[in-house]
């Protein structure tokens, strides 16, 4: 019959294990939301940014010269003679045109789904620390015993 010393001693190495891989678990499930949280804001910016453009090019733009991107970091110049419409992506490889106004409002619309997104995944992120906050210093303990 095995000692009760070393029977509390397996149960205490298989807690510790236990613990360790929830632990490890609960890391990597925060490390992907904080990557999806990173994600999400580039586009956010992206999509700031767009709108800056949308709104500079509809009060100022006809008749500048601005650098259209070519690809690799490469421009052209090119003078704006139309900013009444502007080619808008709408997912797919697909495009439509539209007024500078509808971009402007399906910009911002894009913006506080994405918003919302980013509010959920920190909402998760924030539970998940919790968890790994309430499992550290039980392995902690573990680890003493």
């Amino acid at each position: 019959m095995a000692e009760p010393r070393q029977e509390k001693k397996v149960e205490n190495q298989e807690k510790i294990k236990e613990l360790q891989d929830e632990l490890r678990s609960l890391m990597s499930q925060a490390e992907y939301l904080r990557s999806q949280v990173d994600a999400i804001n580039s586009v956010i910016d992206d999509l700031f940014a767009a709108l800056e453009v949308l709104d500079y090019i509809s009060k100022e733009g006809k008749g500048k010269v601005v650098l259209v991107p070519i690809g690799a970091g490469n421009f052209i110049k090119a003078r704006v003679e139309d900013v009444s419409t502007v080619i808008m992506s709408v997912g797919g490889r697909l495009s439509i045109e539209t007024s500078i106004e509808d971009a402007k409002k399906a910009l911002d619309n894009r913006i506080r789904i994405l918003e919302s997104v980013r509010l959920d995944i920190l909402k998760k992120l924030e539970e998940i620390n919790r968890k790994i906050n309430e499992i550290l210093p039980k392995v902690e303990e573990a680890l003493k015993e």
